[in-house]
C-alpha cells in the first residue's frame, strides 16, 4: 500500500470490508422499508461492518458511496483493492 492510499479500518483479526469474514449490517429508514416491500432494492441509511472470526465491529460508515456500493449486497460496485 502506498503512503498516500488511505487505509480502511481493520479489525483486530486484521480484516477489512472487502474480506469474506467482514459481515455488514444495515440500517434501513422507513422508506427503504417500503420499497422492499415492493421489491425495490433500497440504499440503507448505514453500514456496519463486523468480523465474523473475533465479533468485533470495526467501521460503521454513512458515506455515500460506500452505502451505493452496497445497496445491491453481496453484488458489490466498487472495484476491490
Amino acid at each position: 500500500m502506498s503512503p498516500s492510499t488511505p487505509s480502511r479500518p481493520t479489525c483486530r483479526c486484521g480484516h477489512d470490508r472487502y474480506h469474506h469474514f467482514a459481515r455488514p449490517s444495515f440500517k434501513n429508514g422507513v422508506g427503504a422499508w417500503v420499497a422492499f416491500f415492493t421489491g425495490v432494492s433500497a440504499t440503507p441509511k448505514e453500514i456496519a461492518f463486523a468480523c465474523a472470526r473475533c465479533g468485533e465491529t470495526f467501521e460503521v460508515t454513512r458515506e455515500p458511496a460506500v452505502l451505493r456500493a452496497y445497496r445491491r449486497y453481496p453484488d458489490i460496485s466498487v472495484d476491490r483493492p
